[in-house]
């Protein structure tokens, strides 16, 4: 069974596990204990460990569908926490023609436990989040801006997905197999703080290509661009 949220806004004030999803525990009404469960844009659930099912559905079924059927849950206040994404990675060994030919890296520390750094001294670096949603929860369309806790990629990394066809959702470790329909472009302000890092194994994918995480979000009006996925016009 999955479930939908009729108050999206709770999960905005909580980080991103990855790109466009959160693992969270919870503890529902009627029930006696926390349950595991992905928030997909901030508003479809799905039990942990129904996250194939979810899979194979997306296969034949439109997502706004399955939203639309999912039924309304209720957790009980304050019991919603971020799962640490070491208590979900999964140890794999990126292969050698994923390396060479999708020119992933093999090596190093997730974005979120890595430094936090300004964005880039001029303030022109571009930074594109892939989504399957064009109504991405994590972006705020009015004042131009990503939310506090939201994941991207580089633009270069993007450009070298593109260029070397290779399968997003496998080089970004994506619990879903829904096409990856838009590129969002964000151009930080100078001030902004970014955190770098290779996309870590999980959900039976590979990662290795290059994650960045916006702790405290992006300044106003940075936020720019919206093209269809594979349109590389920064």
């Amino acid at each position: 069974m999955f479930f939908k949220t009729s108050r999206y806004e709770q999960f905005l004030h909580l980080d991103e596990t990855g790109m466009g999803y959160q693992v969270i525990e919870g503890h529902r009404q009627n029930k006696r204990f926390k349950e595991k469960f992905i928030v997909y844009n901030s508003e479809l659930i799905v039990e942990f460990d129904k996250v194939k099912e979810f899979k194979q559905r997306t296969k034949t079924e439109k997502y706004s569908r399955i939203l639309n059927e999912a039924q309304v849950i209720y957790f009980v206040k304050d019991t919603i926490s971020l799962v640490p994404r070491n208590k979900i990675t999964e140890l794999r060994t990126l292969n050698e023609a994923k390396r060479r030919d999708k020119h992933r890296y093999p090596n190093g520390k997730g974005a979120a436990d890595n430094k936090e750094e300004e964005v880039n001294t001029d303030g022109k670096e571009v930074f594109v989040r892939l989504s399957a949603y064009e109504n991405d929860r994590r972006i705020d369309f009015v004042k131009k801006k990503l939310v506090r806790g939201t994941y991207t990629t580089t633009y270069n990394d993007y450009y070298v997905c593109v260029k070397d066809d290779d399968d997003p959702i496998d080089r970004y470790a994506l619990p879903n197999d829904e096409n990856v329909k838009w590129a969002f472009y964000v151009r930080p302000n100078k001030s902004d703080i970014v955190q770098r890092g290779i996309v870590q194994p999980l959900f039976g994918h590979d990662g290795g290509g290059i994650e960045t995480f916006f702790k405290y979000g992006t300044s106003e009006n940075t936020y720019y661009k919206k093209t269809p996925y594979g349109v590389l016009a920064p």
